[in-house]
């Protein structure tokens, strides 16, 4: 009687738990794609064969990651069973199975905040924050309540090992010679399988919808294949001119301005003259670039409901440029398109990358008319490189490491609040005109990044929103520029106000123009004259125009226009995701993506992202490969250093 009343205990082997722990990632994987579908359901394709092929093709990826889920588990299925069945057998086991399933847990939930941020699986983003940990972790103990998300996932890990073991016995029943051989299948033959079966360009044709994309990726799938996939190879992915000679014939053509001479027979090296009323006078310059600031936070660019109302004054009295276009979604491509002025290059920006000195940089045309350069950030600049490579391009770095303790009175994981980076600039300016020389300042601010804090009593707006800081970083830009005023060097500089990238990416198209359209104002009330200029510009754009105004005279190996020496039919953007590179101009986008993709279409609204597919031109795709190709092409010849 005792015995009919003890509940019933099932036994369970090798294969048969490897089985259950598969199950269990299948299930949890796709219950987190179901749970991001029901967030972004304004961005997700609704029709039937679409939302079939997302969440199927999502089933291959979760396939291909839960084999290598399940891996170290058999591994240590591979100890003979007489190890197995001994108590602390039994209990490694279940150890495993637990540390497994808060792996499971932990990644699924992690991506799905961090689908929040960057509407996408993870990529390149994810890979560098991995790599900067103390940026990521510092910045997930200030955005969200880990004490509260943290017990939950370890009452979920829990539960979801309870579940598994519930009433059974893990009972290895299969004969040594048996089990080993079975083992070794597994542990040889199907992760090779899982790793060769998926293709990552199979997302790409489920939908036209980005995040239906998105959704049918794995995260940690995703994850490792950006890892090893860092720099795309241009020449084997993408569509390519195959005669180099034409190549370069076409991009040089491309390149030219009015005021403009080539010089040399393989690159882009030209010399560029300018003469205006600005000539010789070396006004300093302070070029800052504001993180992740929309154009659609400006009501100086005509959008409602204004988080600018100081920058909408000072507009008032700035050349405004109300349709320039960030060239990626990442800080270090916007880096790499304002100090390099060269459009974006299959994966990692190049201020990630190796033998990055000595670039042609913006700093480097600067120097040559007599400009000392200094690159300014409120945080730690080992972070996405950024101190290697402006202090290998000439640039003095100035970081978070440089200000005086006693400065700090609020700080986050990025650094210091903007005010505090503003009065660093006064400072270093400050500093030049005692030595009477001229200054470039190359400034990042960090303010309008997540954990979205800022210091209290500066503007009425709550703690942790991201339209909060963005009132912020707009209160101490003006408060910056108010001081400046103050200062006897102030008439004779000039600030440049551009962002870095757009706040968010992602749309329901492939490259959404909406989501790289960036605000831009030249503010020198006593040099520049204020007014709009409404011609399309790159974000490589920025520094040849700026130059160009300055009156400098320089030689360059820049891929970006003065948009004022070359006429209106010559307008072009860049827009760019680590994969997709995308050619806007007149009304039409043409995209280049892995696997000799070309694309376009119309673009039927601008601030919806409005596409229409259109027969690419033979002009268009001459014109994308050309910038592009050229662009990859120069950078690993060396071509867009700086001649010895």
């Amino acid at each position: 009687m005792l015995r009919f009343c003890q509940p019933s205990v099932r036994s369970v082997d090798r294969m048969g738990l490897l089985g259950i722990m598969f199950g269990s990632w299948m299930i949890w994987e796709s219950l987190i794609r179901l749970l991001l579908g029901m967030r972004f359901y304004s961005e997700l394709s609704w029709s039937p064969l679409d939302l079939l092929r997302t969440f199927l093709l999502g089933l291959v990826y979760d396939a291909s990651a839960g084999v290598f889920f399940c891996l170290p588990l058999a591994f240590v299925f591979l100890l003979p069973a007489k190890v197995l069945s001994t108590a602390w057998g039994k209990w490694l086991g279940k150890l495993l199975v637990f540390l497994l399933n808060g792996f499971m847990v932990g990644s699924g939930v992690t991506l799905f905040f961090y689908f929040q941020e960057f509407h996408t699986c993870f990529n390149f983003i994810a890979v560098d924050y991995l790599i900067y940990s103390s940026e990521m972790l510092g910045t997930i103990q200030e955005s969200f309540p880990l004490g509260i998300i943290v017990p939950v996932m370890l009452v979920i890990t829990l539960g979801i090992t309870w579940l598994q073991l519930r009433r059974r016995e893990f009972i290895p029943k299969v004969r040594d010679w048996q089990h080993f051989v079975t083992a070794v299948g597994f542990v040889a033959l199907v992760p090779a399988v899982a790793a060769a079966l998926p293709q990552s360009a199979w997302r790409l044709q489920v939908a036209a919808d980005k995040i239906n994309q998105e959704l049918a990726g794995n995260g940690p799938y995703e994850f490792v294949r950006a890892y090893f996939t860092n720099e795309l190879d241009y020449d084997s992915f993408y569509a390519k001119e195959t005669d180099t000679t034409v190549l370069r014939q076409r991009l040089r053509s491309e390149v030219k301005g009015n005021n403009e001479a080539l010089l040399g027979d393989n690159g882009v090296t030209r010399r560029v003259e300018n003469q205006n009323e600005l000539t010789g006078k070396k006004p300093n310059v302070v070029l800052i670039t504001v993180e992740s600031f929309s154009a659609d936070y400006a009501g100086f660019l005509g959008f409602a409901n204004s988080l600018t109302p100081n920058l909408d004054e000072v507009a008032q009295k700035s050349l405004s440029f109300t349709r320039l276009y960030a060239t990626g979604t990442r800080t270090v491509r916007g880096l790499e398109a304002l100090s390099l002025s060269v459009p974006p290059t299959p994966g990692q920006s190049i201020v990630r990358r190796q033998d990055n000195s000595n670039m042609e940089s913006l700093g480097d045309a600067f120097r040559q008319n007599g400009y000392q350069s200094d690159f300014i950030y409120g945080g730690y600049g080992y972070f996405d490189n950024m101190n290697d490579f402006f202090a290998g391009n000439g640039y003095t770095v100035k970081d978070r490491k440089d200000i005086p303790e006693e400065k700090i009175h609020d700080e986050t994981v990025w650094g210091v609040p903007d005010e505090i980076l503003f009065d660093q600039v006064l400072k270093s300016l400050d500093e030049h005109q005692a030595k009477g020389e001229p200054a470039f300042e190359m400034v990042l601010t960090t303010s309008n990044h997540r954990p979205f804090k800022f210091p209290e009593g500066r503007v009425d707006a709550p703690q942790g929103v991201r339209n909060s800081v963005v009132r912020y970083t707009d209160w101490a830009i003006k408060d910056f520029l108010d001081k400046a005023a103050k200062k006897p060097w102030f008439d004779n500089t000039v600030f440049v106000i551009v962002a870095d990238h757009q706040a968010l990416a992602a749309g329901k198209a492939d490259l959404p123009i909406n989501r790289y359209h960036i605000p831009c104002l030249i503010y020198a009330p006593k040099l520049i004259k204020a007014g709009q200029c409404n011609r399309l510009m790159s974000q490589i754009d920025v520094g040849p125009t700026l130059l160009g105004l300055l009156g400098m005279s320089y030689t360059s190996r820049f891929f970006g226009h003065d948009v004022f020496q070359v006429p209106e039919s010559e307008d072009r953007a860049f827009i760019s995701t680590y994969q997709l590179l995308g050619l806007v101009k007149d009304d039409q986008l043409t995209i280049l993506s892995p696997n000799q993709g070309v694309k376009s279409y119309r673009i039927d609204d601008w601030s919806k992202a409005d596409y229409t597919p259109i027969t690419t031109s033979e002009e268009m795709r001459q014109q994308a490969v050309s910038w592009y190709q050229g662009a990859n092409m120069l950078y690993h010849e060396g071509l867009l250093k700086a001649p010895q």
